[in-house]
């Protein structure tokens, strides 16, 4: 195992920055969870570019042959540079970030008989999109959309919340989830809008090729994007106990539904 420089630490501790982020393609993944996760993924193998592990670490996380000249030895000061986290768990992976196609995710799912797409619209928290991203993985959901107003899919918290299934689906970034819209109806998709005046979403019988949006936390879908949907879906529940659900979680309840 190589020592870690202190040009490649401070080149991955600027990975904090989105912009620079961006700019690399690169992310920082935190944890023995989910770096095993997304190492366990086949599509690591060509973008793992930095295992970063501490000696106590190492001691008990067992390295894959394949990833061997990409490791390096780093002390505890070095995780603290790199990572968010006041303690990090003595394990640190750097991959690259999935160069997704829009068009040929939508051409895809075009061909497609039966699909579902979640979308996001201005969802702020990291933790709440990455939480969004694990679930969709776990019910199979054909692709992500999220507006430019919707927190980073590689920010450190949002990485952390999916732990390990940033892999496993197609995560799309829009600059226009208006115009997004407008394709994926026409390649016979049904648009679903959460929505506090919708129909009890207890009620829908999903369409076969199905889009589910979610909104902001505060506000909802934006006024434009609420207008275009097909149906508008609501999660039924006790007002008067609680005013609202985590829109994580009220995403998760609708995948669940329409996943069947």
């Amino acid at each position: 195992m190589q020592s870690l420089s202190l040009a490649k630490r401070k080149f991955f501790a600027r990975l904090q920055e989105k912009k620079f982020r961006d700019a690399e393609h690169l992310f920082v993944a935190e944890g023995l969870r989910t770096v095993r996760e997304l190492l366990q993924h086949p599509r690591s193998q060509n973008n793992l570019v930095a295992l970063l592990i501490t000696t106590a670490q190492a001691e008990t996380f067992s390295i894959p042959q394949s990833f061997t000249t990409r490791s390096f030895a780093a002390s505890a000061a070095d995780l603290r540079a790199i990572c968010d986290t006041s303690e990090p768990q003595g394990i640190v992976g750097i991959f690259r970030q999935l160069v997704v196609e829009k068009e040929h995710v939508f051409a895809s799912v075009a061909t497609k008989t039966r699909a579902l797409i979640i979308a996001l619209d201005g969802l702020q928290d990291p933790g709440n999109v990455g939480t969004v991203i694990r679930t969709a993985a776990w019910f199979g959901i054909d692709a992500m959309i999220a507006s430019a107003a919707t927190a980073d899919f590689f920010n450190p918290k949002t990485v952390r919340a999916a732990a390990g299934s940033l892999y496993a689906l197609p995560l799309i970034r829009s600059t226009s989830l208006a115009n997004d819209l407008a394709t994926l109806k026409l390649s016979g998709f049904t648009f679903y809008a959460a929505a506090l005046e919708g129909m009890d979403v207890r009620g829908v019988r999903p369409a076969e090729k199905s889009l589910v949006m979610i909104g902001n936390e505060g506000n909802g879908i934006a006024a434009e994007l609420l207008g275009a949907a097909d149906v508008k879906i609501k999660i039924e529940g006790d007002r008067e106990a609680v005013e609202s659900l985590n829109a994580a979680v009220a995403a998760g309840i609708l995948m669940s539904l329409f996943a069947k």
